[in-house]
């Protein structure tokens, strides 16, 4: 992983942790949650394709063994998590929790089942699909199949009952596997270009856009606010840090963003259960003291869970 986009997936793992974060009638950063969602989206097929597309072009990849990492990666913090959610909810393990275990849940179009256990897991669910169509997306990347993708998915935007936007346009891996996509195309565009550069500026004012599409969020209408609201502004954000050199990319190669961005995926499963747990048992706190000590004790579990056992998954595998 490039440095620089290491570090920014603390940063936007944070935005989807404060879109969680209700305390003491201060509302959640809603805009944070969706941003940060389409932001992952986006790095997943931009990564993989750097990561995967030589082995694609020269016929030397392995479909199977792909699957394999991709599926070690997650599928066991994942399963945990569901364990855990059971345990403290007392929830008996019903059709809810099969589809959830399966990382199937995303394709049913009803709350109770894309938001059930654990409830961000669904984005695993929508990432599952996408890591199985990406060698199929990557060869036939194109501007043509570009097109009919982002007017198919015009058309549905433009037809979804307001009250479907969650089960449809948020959750549904089809429609967000058009992030991916996006994502993929990146890639493609970053590889045939080597000497591309931009000015140091760019940073700057990249992260000066993407604050005016968060302000701009709440005004927004509820389908386009999504994920198509910040693509604008995400693609070059990914493409100009991801040369690593504008002076926010001297701050995002320090170690600790570094180590922190090494945690996202556990920050992401974990946050909310320890969210539920703390407020529950911790007496009544100020919101800034609260908001610490639940950034504390996800960062400390994040960092167990990545040290005593994805580590360790890792090194058997």
């Amino acid at each position: 992983m490039i440095a620089t986009l290491q570090s920014l997936r603390f940063i936007f793992v944070m935005m989807i942790f404060m879109s969680h974060f209700t305390y003491q009638g201060v509302g959640a950063f809603d805009a944070g949650g969706d941003c940060g969602v389409a932001f992952f989206f986006l790095l997943s097929g931009f990564g993989l394709s750097l990561g995967y597309g030589r082995q694609l072009r020269q016929g030397t990849f392995s479909y199977w063994r792909f699957l394999r990492r991709r599926l070690l990666k997650v599928y066991p913090l994942h399963l945990l998590c569901l364990a855990v959610f059971l345990v403290l909810s007392r929830q008996a393990f019903d059709l809810r929790a099969l589809l959830n275990a399966l990382l199937l849940q995303s394709w049913v179009p009803d709350r109770v089942y894309y938001f059930s256990c654990n409830g961000v897991s669904w984005f695993l669910s929508c990432l599952l699909f996408c890591y199985a169509v990406f060698p199929w997306l990557y060869r036939h990347a194109s501007r043509s199949l570009l097109v009919i993708m982002l007017v198919a998915c015009g058309v549905v935007y433009w037809v979804v009952p307001y009250d479907r936007v969650n089960s449809i346009l948020y959750v549904n891996p089809l429609l967000r596997s058009v992030d991916f996509y996006l994502g993929v195309m990146l890639a493609r565009f970053y590889e045939r270009r080597p000497g591309m550069s931009f000015p140091r500026w760019a940073e700057p004012l990249l992260a000066l856009l993407l604050v005016l599409a968060l302000a701009a969020y709440p005004y927004a209408d509820e389908k386009w606010r999504n994920a198509p609201l910040f693509w604008l502004v995400l693609m070059p954000l990914i493409l100009v840090f991801a040369k690593e050199d504008g002076p926010l990319s001297s701050l995002l190669r320090k170690r600790p963003l570094l180590w922190l961005g090494s945690l996202s995926m556990p920050v992401f499963l974990l946050h909310p259960m320890t969210f539920e747990v703390l407020m529950h048992h911790l007496p009544v706190l100020p919101y800034p003291l609260m908001l610490a000590a639940c950034f504390m004790a996800v960062v400390l579990l994040s960092w167990c869970a990545d040290r005593l056992f994805l580590q360790l998954i890792e090194r058997k595998r």
